[in-house]
């Protein structure tokens, strides 16, 4: 009786041993959530009334920021924008406007103008399209400038608000995925 009973119990500690070692540690992390790469940023904009549609594009492949052209604005008047953002290191070039445009809830753009010393121009950035919950996601917007003229600096920042952190006005929570700052001119 004794040697039947050997090769069952030699099959079942084989047994153990290989479910115990095959079992996954559920306590594993899972994968972050990575942040896109975007190496160029271009805005374009097209006046409401008559006028000249203007664009600039910042790439930052290099490492440095590099504007192809300053963005020319006339004063007093309204733009239509649009911000396109690609990855320049992949062949072909990758567009990531698609990709913030599909996780719009956990992304923001945030525009700030800076007139330089002596500037008498002014730029104001609207918003214009939203998200999921109705919170502003800045790919296309609403640009205005003032009466006076000059030159500045438009900041553009892509933060990258997952979990919970995007509310719609908080604009420095989450990880900056872009910071670019665009020459203007506001001239007659």
């Amino acid at each position: 009786m004794n040697r039947l009973f050997r090769p069952y119990l030699t099959f079942l500690l084989m047994g153990s041993i290989l479910t115990f070692s095959a079992c996954k540690d559920d306590d594993e992390p899972g994968p972050e959530d990575e942040q896109e790469v975007i190496t160029a940023v271009t805005i374009s904009l097209t006046p409401t009334g008559k006028g000249q549609d203007t664009e600039a594009t910042i790439s930052t492949l290099t490492g440095t920021p590099v504007q192809n052209a300053p963005l020319t604005l006339r004063p007093g008047t309204e733009y239509t924008a649009v911000v396109t953002m690609t990855d320049e290191s992949k062949n072909p070039v990758a567009d990531m406007t698609a990709e913030i445009r599909n996780e719009r809830d956990e992304h923001l753009l945030v525009y700030t103008f800076t007139p330089d010393a002596g500037s008498n121009a002014t730029v104001s950035v609207n918003i214009t399209d939203m998200d999921q919950n109705n919170r502003p996601v800045g790919l296309e917007s609403t640009v205005t400038t003032g009466a006076g003229i000059g030159n500045g600096k438009l900041k553009v920042v892509l933060k990258h608000q997952p979990g919970g952190l995007k509310t719609g006005t908080n604009t420095t929570a989450g990880e900056t995925d872009v910071d670019v700052s665009f020459n203007v001119i506001v001239t007659n």
